[in-house]
This record gives C-alpha cells, sequence and structure tokens, in this order.
C-alpha cells in the first residue's frame, strides 16, 4: 500500500508539473497576477499595521496635542513643578515626542507691560517645530541672559535680534537685562509673548516649584490619548490632563481616510487578480479539453478532475504569493520611505495573512474552470466535437 500511495503521489506531482510547465506561459502569467496582488496586499497590510503610529509620528509636526493644568476644582491655579516632572517620566520615551511646562505672568519692559512666559525650550522646541526663530533658539537650560520674543511684540516694543532689552517683575523688586536671541512668528498668540527659561522665570515671578500648565506631544493611537488622560487624572489629584479634542480628532479623520483608502485599493487589487487569474484557468481548462476528455474515458472521476485543477491552482498561488512577499515587503519600505520618510517593519501576522487572502482569491478564480473541467462529456471529445 505504501509503495502503490508513494507512485500515485510521484505520478499526481509529475502530472502537475507536465499540465504547468507545458503551458508556462499562461502559467507564468497566472503567477505575476498573483504576485501582484499578492504584493500589494502585504505592503498596504504592513503599512495599514504601521500607519497609525507613523501618522501619529507624523502629525507631532503640527504641535502638542495634550494639556495638563491645575484640576479644575483645586483653589490654586497653579500645580507643582515636581508633579509635572513625574507625569513626563510616566510616559514611555517612545511615546513622547516633546513636553514643556509653562509659567506665565506680566512683567515690564522699557516701553510697556508684556506677558512673558518660562518655559522649557528644549521642550518646547520638541512641540512646535513649525517655530522658526530669527536667529535662533535658546539651546542650553541654564541660559538666563536671553529671550525669544514673538513678532508682535518685537514690533511693539521696537526689538531687535541682538538687542537688550530691561525686564521688571510687577513690584518692581527683580531687574534684568535679557538680549533678544529670536524673534518668532507663530501667526498665535505667542507672538505677543516673551519666553525666557523656566528657571529665570521663577526669579522673577517668585513663584516657587509651581507652573500654570503643561503642553505635551504625545504619539497616540486610537483611544490611548483618552487612555492616559484618565491615567494621570487617576495618579496625580490636584492635576487635570486631557487630550486637545480639536488635533487629536483631526489626527483620527485623517487616519481613518487613509485607511479607507488603503483597504478600498487592496479590494480593488484582489478583484482585478481574481479576474485575471479566473481568465487564464479558463483558457487552460478550454486548451487542456481534449486531454480532459481523454483522462474521463480512462477512469478518472470529477473528484480526480478537481484535484487536478485544485492542485495546479494552489501550486501556482504559492509560488505568486511567494514572489508577491518579497515584492510585497520592497513595495512596503518605498511606500514608507516616499510618504512617511520611515521604514515599514515587518510584522509575522502579514506573512499568514496575505497567504490565506490570496488562496481564497485564487480558488474563487478557479471555481467556474473547474465546473467547465466537469462538464466535459468525453464521448463528445472523442468523436472530435
Amino acid at each position: 500500500m505504501a509503495v502503490n500511495s508513494k507512485l500515485r503521489s510521484a505520478f499526481l506531482w509529475r502530472m502537475l508539473v507536465k499540465a504547468l510547465t507545458v503551458r508556462k506561459g499562461r502559467a507564468a502569467i497566472a503567477v505575476a497576477s498573483i504576485m501582484v496582488g499578492a504584493a500589494v496586499v502585504f505592503a498596504l497590510t504592513s503599512l495599514y499595521l504601521d500607519i497609525s503610529r507613523k501618522m501619529s509620528e507624523e502629525l507631532r509636526a503640527y504641535g502638542a496635542n495634550f494639556f495638563v493644568g491645575p484640576a479644575a476644582s483645586s483653589p490654586d491655579r497653579r500645580f507643582d513643578l515636581a508633579a509635572y516632572r513625574k507625569i513626563v517620566a510616566s510616559i514611555p520615551e517612545e511615546k513622547l515626542a516633546g513636553a514643556s511646562p509653562f509659567l506665565y505672568g506680566v512683567v515690564r519692559l522699557d516701553l510697556g507691560n508684556a506677558v512673558l512666559a518660562g518655559v522649557d525650550f528644549s521642550g518646547l522646541k520638541a512641540i512646535s517645530p513649525y517655530w522658526q526663530p530669527e536667529g535662533g533658539w535658546i539651546t542650553v537650560d541654564f541660559d538666563e541672559r536671553n529671550c525669544i520674543v514673538g513678532r508682535g511684540l518685537a514690533d511693539k516694543m521696537e526689538l531687535t535680534v541682538g538687542k537688550t532689552v530691561t525686564v521688571f517683575n510687577r513690584d518692581k523688586t527683580f531687574r534684568t537685562e535679557l538680549r533678544v536671541k529670536g524673534i518668532v512668528e507663530t501667526g498665535e498668540a505667542a507672538d505677543e509673548q516673551m519666553f525666557v527659561n523656566m528657571s529665570l522665570a521663577k526669579k522673577i515671578f517668585g513663584t516657587g516649584e509651581r507652573i500654570d500648565l503643561a503642553m505635551l506631544s504625545v504619539v497616540a493611537e486610537g483611544t490611548e490619548a483618552d487612555a492616559l488622560a484618565a491615567r494621570i487624572n487617576g495618579q496625580f489629584p490636584g492635576v487635570e490632563a486631557k487630550p486637545i479634542r480639536k488635533i487629536s480628532q483631526s489626527d483620527g479623520r485623517i487616519l481613518d481616510k487613509i485607511e479607507g483608502f488603503m483597504a478600498l485599493v487592496a479590494a480593488i487589487i484582489l478583484v482585478i487578480t481574481t479576474l485575471c487569474v479566473n481568465a487564464i484557468l479558463s483558457a487552460m481548462v478550454v486548451e487542456r479539453t481534449p486531454e480532459i476528455g481523454l483522462m474521463k474515458a480512462l477512469g478518472a472521476d470529477d473528484r480526480a478532475i478537481v484535484f487536478q485543477f485544485l492542485a495546479e491552482t494552489v501550486l501556482i498561488c504559492l509560488v505568486g504569493v511567494g514572489l508577491g512577499l518579497l515584492v510585497g515587503f520592497a513595495l512596503a519600505q518605498v511606500l514608507g520611505q516616499t510618504v512617511f520618510s520611515a521604514w515599514v517593519s515587518l510584522r509575522p501576522l502579514v506573512v499568514p495573512l496575505t497567504v490565506g487572502i490570496s488562496l481564497v482569491a485564487a480558488i474563487a478564480a478557479a471555481v467556474i474552470p473547474i465546473r467547465s473541467a466537469i462538464g466535459v462529456v468525453p464521448a463528445r471529445v472523442l468523436k472530435g466535437e
């Protein structure tokens, strides 16, 4: 029995290989069709699984998306700087694009009053990468001799880059001279403000280790921003954290549209691939009608015919999918670099998913050709009709 089984398997394998090699032109076209479909499915699925994270990272270039301030029930309009530092430390490094505390107050300059903000300049630069100060950024945290001024305030106070301005606190118990290191135009309220390091702002306002608010730029997918806010609010009493809805909702709408578009493209490519394979297999069945009739005349039943064509279809599909995975991975990298300037990760889940979808499409394409093969009448074929 074992010998017969081996002989049968060898015979079937030989029939399978011969059937495809004799019609290698059509078989190659079928393999190429499935390869294209599998490559597109693999590339778009890989990009789809990475897109939320990469889009969120890209959108962080448009500003902070997370706010932390004193709780509404708190009698104090400020909260501890230590709490801010603990909150920042609790966020995974790969999820935090940048963060800065803000301490606001009114100061007197040479030509009038102005709003001064104490910030962490390295964090401010990270959450506001679109700020391009004329002159330059303040680059060290202990710099208490320079400031950055908004364009509107600079025009009102007749300030230019390199000019020195005298700053008094409200009761004139603190005085310092600052050099304008940069002038920034943002189109926002920041255009009317002056920015200094947090250490200097604390000295000017005498607030101790207290800040007004903090702005964070967080890489978050789906409801992660809401979950982060809930966790912070639960762990830090007296603090209220919340995503900035306008930006978060814009992120979500953009992601939904792109993901929907990618799913539609993948579906269309799959349909086209299925139709191409169906046309090729149908042509192969027509071409092999005499062969099928002879097989039936020699005793082959419908199950043997179905098995023969299914085996050929699966073999073509596996070869096409194997090539498609390689091409799809390369295509995913091209798309990732072109759209996000980043490499797309290889996710093991995508491989069986692509194989499964491609097999379903190939078998669906083979249904009509196999039904045609089963319908071949040996007597009519042998008569040459």
